[in-house]
């Protein structure tokens, strides 16, 4: 039987991935049409099953076959994103609204979005990014937070919350490592998830409160903190995650932190408004998330 998830766990991507790969019955055919790689295709394939504990695929020399598992689910994901569909189409039917924009880190786009969710008034445009700065003069946000220096801060800008880095993980992966009855030095032996190719966080975690020298190797190796946070609610390793961002993943015990140590770093994250608005709604939004109840 499959298991009910909540619907702040829904694995989204995975679904559309799923139902497009089951239209198709074809991995390449369904990369072609999400404009994504076949490999990245048979990636979220597995981390679905991973999650769902059955194969949704029989996977054959020339084509896909579907399982049981997947006949059961298909019509659902089917009538799930149809409704989705209609929901946005119908959106589209009401008088527009000049929404304010704010971009944000995807990585920090968990705290904003929990931040905004109790804020009346302005419509807001959350659009999440790779991109840790802020163009004002080519990019049209009203808002943008910051993943900065903080010594080398952009001007105006007004601090949120000082980036901390802990371990964390999904709870299962924790028992099967018995990782709270573990040492602080038995972690490197661990399957670590990385954030960045030169796997900086964690040297610098290590650097930081192991007591003998951490040489890199091997582990899950993701371009994103918010796609490393992804990784370890799903059960593939431990990752240094911010206990800000990822305060509601540990109060609801979908991610567990089983070390102590919490490493301050020289960063922040940070809120810039454009210089040259005038719009009261971006002043209403600017001060919730500064000095409202969505200040952390």
């Amino acid at each position: 039987m499959l298991s009910t998830q909540p619907r702040t766990q829904l694995p989204l991507y995975g679904l559309q991935v799923f139902e497009c790969s089951a239209r198709h019955l074809s991995f390449t055919l369904a990369a072609d049409e999400l404009c994504v790689s076949q490999g990245a295709v048979s990636k979220q394939i597995a981390q679905l099953e991973a999650r769902l504990g059955h194969l949704l695929f029989v996977r054959g020399t020339r084509c896909l076959t579907l399982t049981p598992a997947a006949e059961r689910l298909l019509p659902f994901v089917r009538e799930g994103l149809a409704r989705m569909g209609e929901g946005l189409s119908a959106l589209q039917t009401l008088p527009h609204e000049q929404a304010i924009s704010i971009k944000v880190p995807s990585c920090a786009s968990r705290w904003l979005l929990r931040r905004l969710q109790a804020f009346e008034g302005e419509a807001v445009e959350v659009r999440g990014s790779h991109s840790h700065g802020i163009d004002f003069s080519r990019e049209p946000f009203d808002l943008a937070i910051v993943y900065q220096p903080c010594l080398g801060r952009y001007p105006h800008s007004q601090p949120l919350f000082r980036e901390r880095l802990t371990p964390v993980c999904a709870p299962a992966f924790a028992a099967k490592h018995r990782l709270f009855e573990r040492d602080l030095n038995e972690l490197p032996l661990l399957p670590l998830i990385h954030a960045s190719a030169d796997r900086r966080d964690w040297r610098n975690w290590f650097a930081a409160f192991l007591d003998i020298p951490w040489q890199p190797q091997g582990g899950q190796l993701f371009d994103t903190l918010d796609l490393a946070m992804n990784a370890a609610l799903q059960g593939f390793g431990l990752s240094l995650g911010d206990p800000t961002i990822v305060a509601e993943e540990l109060e609801s015990g979908a991610l567990v932190a089983p070390f102590a140590p919490v490493l301050e770093t020289d960063h922040e994250y940070a809120l810039l408004a454009r210089p040259d608005s005038r719009r009261h709604g971006v002043q209403r939004v600017c001060h919730w998330l500064l000095e409202g109840e969505g200040h952390p």
